[in-house]
């Protein structure tokens, strides 16, 4: 018996130890590709968003308003005291970004080959411009010289754009050929332990539960890589929200216009890279650049007034009428998204100043529906140059104009009808147009929107002012001493009383001595998180607000928030605005108390 009990106790030895070093190999081999996933991602997004703003900006520099429309009008008007100079500069600015996109590793210069060469080709041109304005020649022996022809820059910017989707592309698919390896070593670990378990609850039940409680620790240890990637977007944000919360914090302080405009790029900046980070981490949404399209109340003849804000100044330089005819019939507040309708708008109405030299650009918005849908209809018609049936069947194409001698006249890429089609489209709208060569363009744009209920709008808080809330307290639980910092600092404006916690157990105590109007709760904190701690708090107090302030975004995240208590939600990064109208919101039901 003690000898069968010797063998036995020695087999557990012998599988425990297989078990334990199966089970380690597998770990590690899972935490590794893990690693690799979490690095390929940081190099991923940071890759991603350099080339990004680069390919943007360097489209800008030659496209419309940039080098090459300068160099096309230095040669129309020979004026160089009014071309030469920006021409000089963007190709300056041209070369410092084909230097930034040499300094990027993973960049194959292969890309920028034909955009350099096409560059050059105008830079040699320049010289033979130059000389022949001296010389007194005039615009057409000019043209007839250099033979100005976009064709070739167009082509050249297309493939560079090509080139970039599909390194980024093929990183994209390395990074899901190493998760899909992380998930299956992490999935076999899983069926392994679960195997060796039956088989030892099986044969060994009485022996085995010491071997139970490991495997017990080793299945928590699988659950915590499980959520290894909504860990990883936490650490992400935490180390953002230190960046904008100190440019948010410096920005009003600071004097020097050149000061104030760098602050508001780097913020930018951040703002864009958090937008590539949310982008990334959400897997509900995997499909690249998708664009989501928002709901919200907004006042249609505000986004219509802004685009003649926008443009009135141009169409009085061209001397051209600006009408805008908005029908009486037509209600003001609908809901939808008025950032992606005004750049609808906009998008249309720059083409029809740019290509109008004489009678103007209308405006027209009618109520409108199609297939029993509600909506708007937005025309925008002008008395341009119009296009034939040929410019017709491209326009909607990336990189292409209805004409090459378009846009050797007019400059531009090619961008804009592209992406206002596919923002109508996303819209769940239709867009169509008529046109005619010397005889004007008329866009039609309807759009299924909804009436809002609404009878006016609520001012906006992106400019919110901090509440007064002087004498009174506010309790914020944070363990990072930099997101502390942060946090004191912008809160320094609402005149409260602030005192911090730097756990739950903290916060939960300080709230029975304190009892402050508001709590502001970090959620993953040392000793007691913030889900526990207004758990605790709720059964001291139903009515005291208590709002989420965590790196945490997800909706599901926030949901699950909201059903355990909290009052309200603010994502890190914080934006200072947004933190202010938590505030506002969140101490709504008592505002009568906080004024004096």
């Amino acid at each position: 018996m003690i000898k069968a009990l010797q063998q036995t106790k020695n087999k557990l030895k012998v599988n425990a130890i297989i078990m334990i070093a199966l089970v380690a190999s597998l770990t590690v081999t899972s935490l590794f590709f893990y690693r690799n996933v979490d690095s390929q991602w940081h190099d991923y997004s940071k890759t991603a968003a350099n080339i990004y703003v680069l390919h943007d900006k360097l489209i800008q520099k030659l496209g419309y308003g940039g080098f090459i429309h300068h160099f096309k009008n230095l040669v129309l008007r020979k004026n160089t005291d009014l071309y030469l100079p920006p021409i000089e500069n963007e190709l300056r600015e041209i070369k410092e970004i084909f230097a930034k996109l040499g300094a990027i590793k993973e960049y194959d210069q292969t890309a920028l080959i034909d955009v350099k060469k096409t560059v050059n080709e105008y830079k040699n041109n320049l010289d033979i411009v130059l000389k022949m304005i001296a010389d007194g020649a005039t615009s057409e022996q000019i043209d007839s010289k250099v033979k100005v022809d976009d064709t070739e820059a167009l082509k050249a910017l297309a493939a560079f754009e090509q080139h970039i989707n599909l390194t980024l592309k093929e990183k994209s698919i390395a990074i899901d050929e190493n998760f899909q390896i992380a998930y299956t070593v992490h999935v076999l670990t899983i069926i392994l332990l679960t195997s060796i378990l039956l088989i030892y609850f099986r044969k060994l039940s009485n022996s085995y539960k010491q071997q139970i409680e490991l495997t017990e620790r080793a299945l928590e240890g699988t659950r915590i890589k499980s959520e290894f990637l909504a860990n990883m977007s936490h650490e992400i944000r935490t180390p953002l929200n230190g960046i904008m919360g100190l440019l948010q914090i410096l920005q009003p302080n600071i004097q020097k216009p050149k000061n104030i405009e760098v602050v508001a790029k780097a913020l930018f900046s951040c703002r864009s890279l958090l937008t590539i980070i949310n982008d990334i981490l959400d897997f509900s949404k995997m499909e690249a650049n998708e664009l989501s399209i928002e709901q919200v109340d907004f006042s249609m003849s505000k986004v219509v007034e802004s685009i003649n804000s926008d443009f009135l100044p141009l169409c009085n330089e061209k001397a051209i009428e600006l009408n805008i005819d908005i029908d009486d019939d037509v209600e003001d507040l609908w809901i939808g998204d008025p950032v992606r309708v005004r750049q609808i708008i906009l998008n249309l109405v720059s083409n029809a100043v740019k290509f109008t030299e004489q009678g103007g650009v209308q405006i027209k918005v009618n109520k409108s529906s199609q297939s029993q849908k509600q909506g708007v209809e937005i025309e925008v018609i002008d008395t341009g140059i119009g296009m034939n049936k040929e410019g017709l069947m491209h326009l909607f194409n990336r990189f292409q104009q209805a004409d090459n001698s378009i846009t050797r006249r007019f400059g531009g890429t090619g961008l804009g009808m592209s992406i206002t089609a596919n923002l109508v489209k996303r819209m769940h709208g239709r867009i169509d147009v008529d046109s005619a060569l010397g005889k004007g363009t008329h866009f039609t744009v309807y759009l299924p929107l909804k009436v809002s209920e609404k009878q006016h709008l609520n001012d906006s808080f992106t400019d919110v002012t901090a509440p007064d809330l002087s004498a009174k307290t506010l309790l914020i639980a944070e363990d990072n001493p930099l997101n502390t910092m942060i946090i004191k600092s912008m809160l320094a404006e609402t005149n409260a009383e602030l005192h911090f916690a730097k756990d739950g157990a903290e916060a939960v105590e300080l709230f029975k001595q304190l009892n402050p109007i508001l709590v502001l709760m970090d959620i993953q904190m040392p000793n007691m998180g913030g889900i526990e701690a207004c758990s605790h708090i709720r059964s001291i107090d139903k009515e005291i607000p208590v709002v989420a302030l965590t790196a945490n975004v997800m909706k599901e995240n926030i949901i699950e928030y909201m059903n355990c208590g909290f009052n309200g939600h603010v994502g890190k990064p914080i934006e200072k605005h947004l933190l202010f109208k938590a505030l506002h919101d969140a101490i709504a039901v008592s505002r009568d108390e906080l004024i004096d």
